[in-house]
């Protein structure tokens, strides 16, 4: 059998702590959410741009993108972009 060290027990958390990790992790709840408003709105706006529908944009559009190494708000950005481009 092993000694237990007791300095090396595990120590729970203040309810301080433990508030203030719910509170944390809350408020990155709502930053991601909004990100991902955001991002559906600039998904919804390519669409209309673009004039096709959700799963034509993914598979034409994005996922080329994603698969040469984008990650998806560079693939949005860069298809924003080229549709943006002066004549």
């Amino acid at each position: 059998m092993k000694n237990i060290d007791l300095e090396q027990e595990s120590v729970w958390p203040s309810a301080e702590q433990v508030e203030e990790a719910r509170e944390n992790l809350r408020q990155r709840l709502i930053e991601e959410d909004l990100e991902r408003a955001a991002r559906s709105e600039a998904v919804n706006g390519l669409i209309k741009l673009l004039k096709v529908d959700r799963e034509t944009l993914r598979r034409l559009w994005i996922q080329p993108l994603l698969m040469a190494g984008a990650t998806l708000d560079m693939a949005l950005a860069s298809i924003a972009k080229s549709q943006f481009l002066p004549n």
